[in-house]
């Protein structure tokens, strides 16, 4: 039973990367420049177009075929499938292929695309694999699962906001990815953590934070690089204090936060300097 299950989860991983890796290569295929249909909602203006819809359409993708492969898992047998059961296994599939779409959008088409291609599809690759063991959390290997899925997904996240910094989209649409892919990436690493119940509010208010700062930023003159690594920062040093957050602990009993603080700024020197 457990190589059947094997092989009908290898087959349909190998197909959704499959269609992913089709889908991502159309980014490259299609022409950057179309014309833009005009849609006011509100007296905000934005702009419509098929391009402007792929990394949503791909995410969705991500969704469905992440769903398709985890009714291989042997959890299964045991248990009706739960949807519910598998909602915060999707967020990191859904927010990852669209943040690797969405900076594939931004990169020129040279050389270089590939290896950002490259690299962050075997990024989406392995936290789809990372989530189909994460179902069944137990032993040593699922530790190993999800530091993988806290570090790349924050590294994603860091990914997107260099990218959006560096593009001409609205500042609208910016505020709505970055609050998105923080509560997400947020979600995920407080859910892995099971420390609290209230997850989904923790991360909503680390991920308001982080938006009101981006929204800050975004009217002071700050490197894309810079930029990234102070919302990134952010966003974890908050998602690990609420996570660790207890009324009677004093400030300086959250080590991991405040590590995480001293990083983000001794990263920042450092690409200032270099």
């Amino acid at each position: 039973m457990q190589s059947e299950h094997s092989g009908l989860y290898l087959n349909r991983f190998s197909i959704v990367l499959a269609f992913l890796a089709l889908g991502f290569i159309l980014i490259f295929l299609l022409p950057s420049e179309v014309m833009a249909g005009d849609l006011d909602i509100l007296g905000i203006r934005f702009e419509l177009s098929y391009y402007n819809f792929i990394p949503l359409l791909l995410a969705l993708l991500a969704v469905v075929g992440a769903v398709w492969v985890f009714l291989t898992h042997p959890v299964w047998n045991n248990e009706n499938f739960s949807l519910m059961r598998v909602l915060p296994h999707l967020m990191l599939p859904f927010i990852s292929t669209m943040i690797l779409a969405i900076v594939l959008r931004q990169s020129a088409r040279s050389q270089i695309w590939w290896v950002v291609f490259l690299i962050g599809y075997i990024i989406v690759a392995l936290l789809l694999r990372a989530e189909y063991v994460l179902i069944e959390d137990t032993g040593f290997k699922s530790l190993g699962y999800s530091i993988l899925v806290i570090s790349f997904s924050f590294g994603l996240f860091l990914l997107l906001t260099i990218a959006l910094k560096n593009s001409d989209v609205r500042m609208t649409a910016q505020f709505l990815f970055v609050f998105l892919s923080a509560l997400f990436v947020s979600f995920r690493l407080l859910s892995l953590q099971k420390v609290t119940k209230d997850e989904l509010v923790m991360a909503i208010l680390a991920s308001w934070i982080v938006t009101q700062l981006s929204v800050g930023l975004h009217y002071v003159f700050i490197p894309p690089i810079q930029y990234g690594l102070l919302l990134t920062g952010l966003l974890y040093s908050l998602s690990s204090w609420l996570s660790q957050f207890k009324a009677e602990k004093k400030w300086h009993q959250y080590p991991e936060p405040i590590a995480m603080s001293f990083i983000t700024i001794l990263l920042i020197v450092i690409s200032l300097i270099f």
